[in-house]
């Protein structure tokens, strides 16, 4: 009677730009990648983004694809996929597999919360419901979906969720209050089952909003190992108007620098009282500690990035780049790349996002593995 749960954000399809993933310009087909200073602006133009289909024309690989080889490689029954601006796609391809689904947008945005189950092994026990966080007002959403775990006849509620991007903001601690309050307020209730939460919680673990969470829901890992991260990307360099200003005739295009990072964000909570981990906790890569004041790309650690987790061969030469301060308000300064050296960030031909997933599997608490359970599902599975 146990199930497999994964959370996964897969960076929208129109999120994957070369404003913000440098590298994303050395893959677009040489007639479509800009010259000069436009690629790091939002003057760029249309396609900036790494290719998502064949149908996008020639290109070196394709995120859709790729995503649905590691969406396929979980073997989930539940699986909660966040910043997804294109769940039609997902939709139909994963429908096709035997899941069904439920999606919610965000308030004036492209992108949503999708929550996709395994139909042979679940049902929808209701309908969905959501919240709309009201710290910061009218940008984040969480997703509720009661299900009937059609083997055991138990309920379950998945919940999904992406909390605010910037971590020194704090308004993660705000959105862990609502989510609690929306996981067990009306009209929720105990019928509907104990909780398991996926999310992109952009808040590293032991932070305030993490330690309200866990101090009602288990999480699935429960010792994080030094260089244990869900998302690595790059140093990123953009010219465009300070945030907040960019509609003002007043303000000025100027140099910006959001540091690269690798780190813990995404993860898999549960209610430890009715649910229980089934064999392993999940299994998070690790890079090596960085080295004392070295490095560009956000962080060079002391040994080249582990398989499967780099951008290509133009890592930044310096953080930051030389000239950056200098050259503020200068349309045609760039940040100098080294040729040949390995850059730390993903999305690439393994990963095709800037996140990884995360997945465990878990079953009810007072039920064995038998006949019929997860691991003989697994077999038989494509």
């Amino acid at each position: 009677m146990s199930f497999r749960v994964a959370q996964f954000n897969i960076l929208g399809r129109y999120m994957a730009g070369s404003m913000w993933f440098h590298y994303a310009r050395d893959f677009l087909p040489k007639g479509l990648a800009t010259k000069g200073p436009l690629e790091w602006s939002r003057t760029a133009g249309f396609p900036r983004q790494l290719l998502w289909r064949e149908q996008d024309g020639p290109g070196h690989f394709y995120r859709f694809p790729v995503l649905l080889a590691e969406i396929r490689a979980l073997k989930a029954d539940i699986i909660c996929l966040v910043e997804l601006d294109c769940f039609a796609e997902f939709r139909d391809a994963l429908g096709e597999e035997g899941y069904d689904a439920v999606f919610e947008g965000r308030p004036g945005k492209s992108d949503g919360c999708g929550i996709f189950w395994r139909r042979d092994l679940f049902a929808a026990a209701g309908s969905a419901r959501s919240l709309v966080y009201q710290v910061p007002a009218n940008d984040r959403i969480a997703l509720a979906q009661p299900l009937l775990h059609l083997e055991s006849n138990q309920p379950l509620l998945v919940v999904s969720t992406h909390l605010y991007w910037d971590q020194s903001s704090g308004h993660q601690a705000a959105e862990a209050e609502e989510l609690l309050a929306f996981a067990y307020g009306a009209p929720a209730s105990a019928a509907e089952g104990p909780v398991v939460l996926c999310g992109d919680l952009n808040t590293p673990p032991g932070s305030e909003a993490h330690a309200l969470l866990t101090s009602h829901w288990q999480d699935a890992i429960q010792d994080y190992q030094p260089g244990a991260f869900t998302s690595v990307k790059p140093d990123a360099y953009y010219f465009a108007k300070p945030r907040g200003q960019q509609y003002s005739n007043q303000a000025w295009e100027e140099w910006h620098r959001q540091a690269g990072r690798s780190d813990v964000i995404d993860y898999v909570l549960f209610d430890g009282g009715a649910l229980e981990l089934e064999g392993p906790p999940p299994s998070l890569p690790r890079l090596p500690v960085p080295e004392e004041g070295g490095g560009g790309g956000g962080g060079r650690a002391a040994k080249k990035p582990p398989f499967g987790f780099w951008a290509g061969g133009w890592d930044f030469t310096a953080a930051p780049a030389e000239g950056f301060e200098e050259s503020k308000h200068d349309p045609y300064w760039v940040p100098a790349r080294a040729h040949g050296t390995l850059q730390l960030g993903i999305p690439n031909r393994v990963h095709g996002s800037d996140h990884i997933p995360v997945a465990c599997t878990l079953r009810f608490r007072g039920t064995q593995v038998g006949a019929g359970t997860r691991g003989e599902r697994e077999e038989t599975r494509p």
